[in-house]
């Protein structure tokens, strides 16, 4: 149920708190097996000097029941588990939440999705040296929606 919402191309804009940094970009869930979609997001981010970099990451994102595991898919933790996300029904949705620890750091993740053509996540990341919010905002892209951005003038 819940992979079914995710599946699709989204618009991605993220937030870094208190620190300004902003990555927009897009996501992209795709299946990959019958319960099992990956996630790749791609984008810019935009330092607080004004740099911008280029920025990607990947993940995993399996049913298991009611859970959706979701793991590492680049990097050197490839396959290792990130989240255990439960989510639950609430009446604008579904939200699920869940912390992951890496070495002194832990990431704490919530999840809302508010309905087909939304959803947000917010990881508060906290440790010796860490203390940050990601703030993410997905909104689905329709087919004329890619169409305007990639034939603007047609």
């Amino acid at each position: 149920m819940v992979l079914d919402t995710l599946r699709g191309k989204w618009a991605l804009r993220r937030n870094v708190d208190p620190t300004g940094e902003q990555l927009i970009g897009d996501a992209d869930f795709a299946s990959t097996g019958e319960s099992t979609l990956t996630y790749r997001e791609s984008g810019i981010l935009r330092l607080r000097d004004g740099r911008e970099l280029s920025a990607s990451r990947q993940y995993r994102y399996c049913a298991i029941g009611n859970r959706v595991d979701v793991q590492f898919a680049d990097g050197p933790n490839t396959g290792k588990l990130f989240l255990n996300l439960e989510f639950s029904r609430k009446n604008w949705g579904y939200e699920a939440t869940d912390t992951h620890v890496g070495g002194d750091d832990a990431y704490h993740a919530f999840y809302r999705i508010l309905d087909a053509g939304s959803f947000e996540t917010v990881i508060r990341v906290i440790g010796p040296r860490k203390a940050y919010d990601l703030r993410s905002r997905y909104s689905k892209v329709s087919r004329t929606t890619l169409d305007r951005l990639l034939f603007p003038l047609a």
